[in-house]
């Protein structure tokens, strides 16, 4: 009895990325599966060539959608199918446009089958791949990704280190619910799943992953500024979820003064909540009398972005006023143009958390390859700088 179950969505795909995706399924090392194609309402497209490369196979069934539906709904699908069947102990899915090496299920199971019970989901490294196959990275860069994937589950509150290569126990997802929050449904996920279990990461490359396919969620994000802050909109309010079910607080609020309309605060946002770091909050502090934060954010949602409107108010009388509800334990006013890149938050809330006793901030000294902590008030601010919260109520509110 198969005690295996993959799922396959395809929606539209190029017939060559295709049928590599299948064959490299139907030719693994470990034979012994289920494999459910879930065809999500382009049936007269990409029927034919899913049927000719399966014909004859036993272990394939293929489901169709009457319309497009999207990758949650056909997972939810094809895993339903699946879970029917009591023989089903461990699970996973693969896209359409992916290869598999011959042993990702043979090695993947192997491992969760030999893992305590409280390990629920295995994942490995994967290779990126160029539209005609050809890896894009060099060996160099392989073994910097082993290492940077080999995290502790933890993480994952920031950061999908999952990926693409990956199998579960079937015990676990049967006690949640299925995907969804596209587009980032599988990152959701594990999150959800990663709060019943434990993760174990193996360092080794089983999937070959095609970067900008065609008809791929990121060559949609690509170039697309709209897409992309919906895809961060997700990503975010998934992570404020999962923190939320684990009752882990705020950690940090930046306030973000506007003391003009000039157009350059939409780019200061998308920079700011690209945060590889997410457990803050943006407070936006309108000081305009015209309100012009309001036009200007027109497009941009965050589940812990709002605005105070405070107009004709001087900016530091306004961030006075903001401080009296700050509940956070961190801190930071962003007032320069360019305020906070991509590591700057992780990097300072860890160097905070652990600073000397009666550091009251830290900050960047010079360029971003040193810390300095303050012990004792100064007039300049930089505007990188990340204070504990009571400690700047004490110096701004006296």
């Amino acid at each position: 009895m198969s005690d295996v179950g993959i799922v396959m969505p395809v929606y539209l795909q190029r017939p060559s990325y295709l049928k590599e995706a299948i064959e490299t399924i139907l030719n693994q090392t470990y034979a012994d599966f289920r494999f459910i194609i879930v065809i999500d309402g382009v049936t007269e497209q990409m029927g034919p060539q899913i049927r000719q490369l399966t014909a004859h196979d036993k272990r394939v069934e293929i489901l169709e959608n009457e319309r497009n539906l999207g990758v949650s709904a056909s997972l939810n699908r094809g895993f339903q199918r699946l879970f029917e069947d009591p023989g089903i102990r461990y699970v996973t899915w693969v896209s359409s446009d992916n290869r598999t090496h011959p042993y990702f299920i043979e090695l993947l199971r192997h491992e969760l089958a030999h893992a305590p019970e409280e390990v629920g989901l295995i994942y490995s490294c994967f290779r990126e791949i160029d539209a005609d196959g050809k890896p894009l990275r060099d060996e160099a860069f392989q073994e910097e990704f082993r290492r940077y994937q080999n995290k502790p589950k933890e993480e994952l509150l920031d950061v999908c280190i999952v990926g693409v290569s990956f199998m579960y126990k079937a015990c676990y997802a049967r006690k949640i619910a299925g995907y969804h929050m596209e587009p980032v449904e599988d990152y959701e996920y594990w999150l959800r799943l990663s709060h019943l279990c434990d993760l174990r990461y193996i360092p080794v490359e089983l999937v070959e992953y095609r970067v900008d396919s065609d008809f791929s969620i990121s060559a949609q994000l690509k170039g697309s500024i709209e897409q992309h802050r919906r895809w961060r909109h997700a990503f975010r309010l998934t992570k404020k979820q999962a923190r939320e079910r684990q009752g882990i607080p705020l950690e940090t609020t930046v306030y973000v003064p506007v003391a003009d309309a000039s157009g350059n605060l939409p780019d200061r946002l998308d920079r700011l909540l690209d945060q590889y770091y997410s457990n803050f909050k943006t407070v936006v502090v309108d000081v305009t009398p015209e309100g012009a934060s309001a036009g200007l954010l027109h497009g941009i949602r965050d589940p812990l972005l709002s605005t105070r409107f405070l107009p004709g108010m001087p900016p530091v009388e306004a961030i006075l006023a903001c401080l009296e509800d700050l509940s956070t334990p961190f801190a930071a006013i962003a007032y320069r143009e360019k305020d906070f890149e991509y590591m700057d938050l992780q990097v300072l809330t860890a160097a905070l958390r652990s600073a000397p006793e009666g550091a009251y901030s830290v900050c960047y000294n010079g360029d971003r390859s040193d810390l300095a902590y303050r012990f004792f008030p100064q007039a300049a601010m930089p505007s990188t700088e990340l204070f504990r919260s009571a400690k700047l109520k004490e110096l701004l509110l006296g």
